[in-house]
């Protein structure tokens, strides 16, 4: 009953959404320099405003975290905690290269076109819409539930570093920033810099990078069961202070980076070697009772059997404890997110207005279910 419920109501609401993703999509919010009160520019701060607007029309509540991130809810806001689709409104430079204007939402053969509408504004807002469906459908929720806006993901992320330090974090929650199905892990990043004098330099590239395969020739040929082997891409050679040099990032699996930097080092002879940038691997439990519930929820509205997997992808899932990437692409799409006609196909986007109104559904039976318990 109620997946005929989502169903019905999600049809009903397709033309409010395409209307409302649209004011959203005019915004220009790449990041800016600060300006007063408005961390990443007006722009951004633009946007975290309209999304307010707009929950607020529909009987949500809505707070503003000094211009970093906002959020509208609905529920018991007098309960412990709060569950959550975390998403983000600031989006990359347009480039050249479009069919169609960037910043204007033109709908054509039932794409929407638009910098945003993929990353990250059409599935954000179809996380919403998820819970406006809920509200519509009556369901009494038994606890709080957040749609959470950032405007610097697409940066460093200092807008969720700085809600964190206001907010406490979510129960459990995703974000829909990925792909499907449920996502358990992402890969951790390192970015090298290896550099010397042009000889060596030289040798090193040569024999160890562009010679075979340059993962097993610094011996670190790393695997595990939940990211697979270890992956060297990006290379670019630069000169800098009379020094020539080599970068490149890691896309690693589990591993101890101090490890990994002593392995290259042993295969670098003469050469200075140096982490740039490291981000470490989320990972959270596969059978874990969020892993389980967004994937069961997305196998049942997709008539599907897929199980969890992994990325080597980078989200807000990364540093904001207890949610996971669930969506927005489906199996077999390719990333177009920044690219020049960055498109989202309206069927698409409906469905993920059912899945994500299916999702919350569940996670709202789960802490009914644990309160009746008991």
């Amino acid at each position: 009953m109620i997946k005929e419920d989502i169903e019905r109501i999600t049809f009903d609401l397709k033309d409010d959404l395409i209307f409302n993703l649209r004011e959203l999509l005019a915004i220009k919010s790449k990041k800016a320099s600060k300006e007063g009160p408005y961390p990443y520019g007006k722009n951004c701060a633009l946007a975290l405003s309209k999304a307010l607007e707009i929950g607020k029309k529909y009987g949500f509540n809505g707070h503003n975290i000094d211009n970093h991130m906002s959020y509208v809810s609905i529920g018991d806001i007098k309960s412990k905690g709060y569950v959550c689709a975390m998403g983000h409104l600031d989006v990359v430079d347009e480039m050249e290269g479009w069919d169609y204007p960037p910043f204007a939402g033109e709908i054509h053969n039932n794409k929407i076109f638009a910098r945003g509408a993929l990353d990250n504004k059409g599935p954000i807002m179809a996380a919403f819409y998820g819970l406006l469906v809920l509200k519509k459908i009556g369901i009494n929720f038994n606890r709080e539930f957040r749609i959470i806006f950032g405007s610097d993901e697409e940066s460093g992320m200092a807008d969720l570093k700085y809600y964190l330090s206001k907010e406490d974090p979510p129960l459990m929650g995703f974000t829909p920033d990925n792909k499907f199905p449920a996502i358990y892990g992402e890969r951790a990043r390192a970015k090298i810099e290896i550099s010397g004098d042009y000889d060596n330099l030289e040798n090193f590239i040569n024999s160890k990078i562009f010679l075979g395969d340059p993962v097993k020739n610094l011996g670190i040929e790393i695997k595990d069961d939940d990211f697979g082997k270890m992956i060297l891409r990006g290379k670019k050679i630069f000169r800098k202070d009379n020094k020539y040099g080599l970068s490149f990032s890691l896309s690693s699996p589990k591993v101890d980076i101090d490890h990994i930097l002593d392995k290259i080092r042993l295969n670098a002879n003469k050469l200075t070697v140096k982490l740039i940038e490291y981000h470490k691997e989320m990972l959270v439990d596969k059978n874990s009772d969020l892993v389980n519930i967004l994937n069961d929820a997305y196998n049942d509205i997709r008539d599907e059997n897929i199980k969890p997997t992994t990325t080597s992808g980078m989200t807000y899932a990364h540093y904001c404890p207890n949610i996971i990437p669930f969506g927005p692409s489906f199996p077999g799409q390719n990333g177009i997110a920044h690219l020049p006609n960055e498109w989202m196909d309206l069927k698409d986007l409906m469905e993920l207005v059912k899945i994500y109104a299916y999702a919350f559904y569940k996670l709202n039976e789960y802490y009914k279910n644990k309160e009746e318990i008991l």
